[in-house]
């Protein structure tokens, strides 16, 4: 049973974006802040990988998604880079990376468990 058709996932998705860009390029970041911005970048870039990740489903999909979000990541710091009131920080990428890794492997763990359930129930 699916919560949201892939449309609605895809339309999430891309609000999700625009609305993380632009906190990433207004001067003291606005709105949700949880103190630590690694955090921040972390649960942005997790949430990203979900919305993105349930508007699609295969393999290939998934690492081109993980791929164009570290590239989505890497323009964040380029754009405040050049702005005066912002800082680029290679650590902020790697944070990013984190919050993508951990849900793409979440999501195999997931499956793999999926998998091995319904396998054990074909058995009986």
């Amino acid at each position: 049973m699916e919560f949201m058709n892939k449309k609605y996932y895809k339309i999430a998705f891309f609000i999700a974006t625009f609305a993380i860009f632009i906190l990433a390029v207004i001067p003291n970041g606005g709105g949700i802040d949880t103190g630590w911005d690694k955090a921040n970048h972390f649960i942005a870039f997790f949430t990203l990988s979900l919305l993105l990740n349930r508007a699609s489903s295969t393999t290939h999909a998934r690492i081109r998604n993980a791929l164009s979000l570290l590239a989505f990541g890497m323009l964040i710091e380029v754009v405040q880079a050049f702005l005066d009131y912002r800082s680029a920080d290679y650590h902020d990428i790697i944070a990013d990376s984190v919050g993508i890794m951990i849900f793409q492997l979440l999501l195999s763990l997931y499956r793999m468990y999926k998998t091995k359930r319904r396998q054990a129930y074909e058995r009986r």
